[in-house]
């Protein structure tokens, strides 16, 4: 088993997926996970574009709670995957040292997040590839697996393969 499916295989068995596969009631049990709220925020495109998010979502962590921000033209299954990215992210672990500034908002963004006072704005620019690619496979085999008829609160198998 490879480093990266090793963390997957933790990262997706610490939150089951709901059964049906329902967005919300995920975000739901991944707060309560993590013991932070999580919202989502809905923006122009273009204004992510400004904050280096070519994926079409970022994460901004603040003190006490999470928000994911995404393309609010994105169909309902290519949000669910931009959020399901984001939750990777929170999931393996990636956020950045508390202590490090946070990455600067562009003002049009900024408007849209009034008293934001974020600890930590991250999008695709603040991982490294490594980081990327694990948020991305979390995404897609997430979205996978939660249209898969199975047994309520099970978790994926990675790749086929039984745990």
């Amino acid at each position: 088993m490879t480093s990266m499916e090793a963390r997957l295989g933790d990262a997706t068995r610490t939150v089951p997926l709901p059964s049906p596969w329902n967005v919300n009631a995920y975000l739901a049990e991944v707060a309560a996970h993590r013991g932070r709220s999580i919202s989502l925020q809905p923006v122009p495109a273009e204004i992510l574009a400004e904050n280096g998010c070519r994926g079409k979502g970022l994460w901004v962590a603040r003190k006490f709670d999470d928000i994911i921000v995404y393309d609010a033209e994105a169909t309902e299954r290519n949000a669910d995957h931009i959020i399901l990215h984001e939750i990777g992210h929170m999931l393996l672990g990636h956020g950045r040292d508390d202590t490090e500034p946070a990455a600067p908002l562009s003002p049009k963004l900024a408007a849209l997040l009034p008293s934001l006072a974020a600890q930590q704005v991250l999008g695709r620019n603040e991982f490294g590839a490594e980081c990327e690619q694990e948020a991305e496979v979390f995404a897609d085999m997430t979205m996978v697996y939660a249209t898969l008829p199975r047994a309520r609160g099970r978790g994926f198998r990675l790749f086929g393969r039984g745990r």
